[in-house]
């Protein structure tokens, strides 16, 4: 039987799981007490004492269903659920017509019962995402606002290319030796397309504070390189000290370049991403105490900073851009490594590194029949093109300070990178 439907079944002792309740209820009523009487000046349906008892009633009545019958449980929450309706009708009629509050009651209610079916893991999960989304209320509503409608179209089109899309692509090889498999593909497509779209969602969440060393590390996620082109194209018209913060975003979204590869790396050949992970993680590490220095030695003064552009980077011809840019890197990788299996891997990733990092990390990944130790090689050959061409760009477009700031950081992370592939 489910291990859900026998809640004495657990590890746990009855005592824990009962303190685990009582703390999983102070933690949601003490963020509902100060959100409504504090910050709202509202009076509340429940506060820091009653969602302790709202979880222990879950608790206590999947106790009872377990020894008794599912009609206690049932009773509990239907009781609990006429309340909460009796509490909304009430605050209805002063004109207060929100339902946030009873709605955490009542997960606070099944979340009792989950803690007692010894889903503790599971229970405790949720309670961070609910607390996490009642205490962003006001972030979350200044985001909303934020939105454009090509972001909803952007937000529309990420479903229908993740869950309408993949499921009729076929699998198996087809093209030349068989090298292209699209519904391969289409998955690779998806999971670069949403960390993109994860970090431009991080950078309407979080605000606009420009050119800071948090703004830099969540736009790499959208792009390293086209956070590189941004800030260095608008060093010529900001202050001396915004130059130096421009710096500061440069360094801080190419540090995020390193955990992003290493992402993508896991989803397709774990065994490659733990060889890679101690390189990632010496690289990254420089990559962001260079960006604190840089930092830090930085006028912070909200007049300074350096405006960086992050744009949607999702829709349906970005994404099958990506698509044919794989199909290609996959073909050239594969007619480079037939007969000169190191040379080609090797060329391939100082070539294609320059152009998209996630093309040649997703095809050098899916190259098993390929050693671990040449596959990082190559995975770090192609960062340190990729740092090269980024720092041709602000060399390029950036001003002379831009380029000693940026320099300095890049520089560090090169030397990092070459100690990695001498170990390596």
């Amino acid at each position: 039987m489910d291990p859900f439907l026998e809640p004495g079944t657990g590890p746990h002792s009855l005592l824990v799981r009962l303190l685990i309740t009582v703390g999983i209820g102070l933690l949601i009523g003490l963020e509902r007490e100060y959100a409504k009487r504090v910050v709202d000046k509202e009076e509340q349906f429940a506060g820091v004492r009653t969602y302790p008892l709202i979880t222990l009633l879950g608790f206590l009545s999947a106790l009872l269903a377990e020894r008794h019958g599912a009609a206690f449980l049932v009773a509990g929450f239907v009781g609990l659920f006429v309340m909460v309706v009796a509490s909304y009708v009430m605050m209805a009629r002063a004109a207060s017509f929100g339902i946030t509050t009873e709605l955490a009651g009542i997960i606070a209610f099944l979340l009792g019962a989950l803690v007692f079916a010894d889903h503790i893991l599971l229970a405790t999960t949720i309670t961070v995402l609910v607390v996490s989304l009642l205490t962003m209320k006001v972030r979350l509503h200044t985001f909303i606002a934020t939105l454009s409608p090509a972001d909803i179209r952007a937000f529309i089109q990420f479903t229908i290319i993740s869950a309408l899309v993949l499921p009729f692509l076929p699998r198996g090889g087809f093209g030349p030796q068989g090298v292209w498999d699209l519904h391969e593909i289409w998955t690779m497509v998806i999971l670069v397309t949403g960390i993109s779209l994860a970090g431009y969602l991080l950078v309407k969440l979080f605000g606009s504070r420009k050119g800071t060393l948090f703004e830099g590390l969540i736009g790499g996620l959208v792009s390293s390189t086209a956070v590189t082109l941004s800030l260095s194209r608008r060093s010529h018209t900001g202050t001396a000290a915004a130059k130096r913060l421009a710096a500061v975003g440069i360094v801080a979204a190419t540090a995020v370049l390193y955990p992003r590869i290493l992402l993508e790396i896991g989803v397709v050949d774990r065994a490659l991403a733990l060889h890679v992970l101690p390189s990632v993680i010496a690289i990254t590490a420089v990559a962001v105490l260079a960006a604190v220095l840089l930092w830090r030695s930085a006028d912070r003064r909200p007049d300074t900073t350096a405006e960086m552009e992050v744009t949607n980077p999702l829709n349906f011809a970005v994404a099958l851009q990506f698509g044919a840019v794989y199909m290609l890197v996959q073909w050239l990788m594969m007619l480079a490594t037939t007969h000169y299996p190191a040379q080609g891997l090797y060329a391939g990733a100082l070539l294609f590194g320059a152009t998209d990092m996630d093309a040649i990390t997703l095809s050098i990944a899916h190259k098993g029949e390929l050693p671990e130790p040449q596959r990082a090689a190559a995975i770090l050959l192609a960062t340190v093109s990729n740092t090269v061409m980024k720092f041709g760009l602000v060399f390029i477009f950036g001003e002379r300070s831009l380029r000693r700031g940026v320099g300095l950081g890049f520089g560090a992370i090169l030397v990092t990178t070459v100690i990695a592939l001498l170990l390596a």
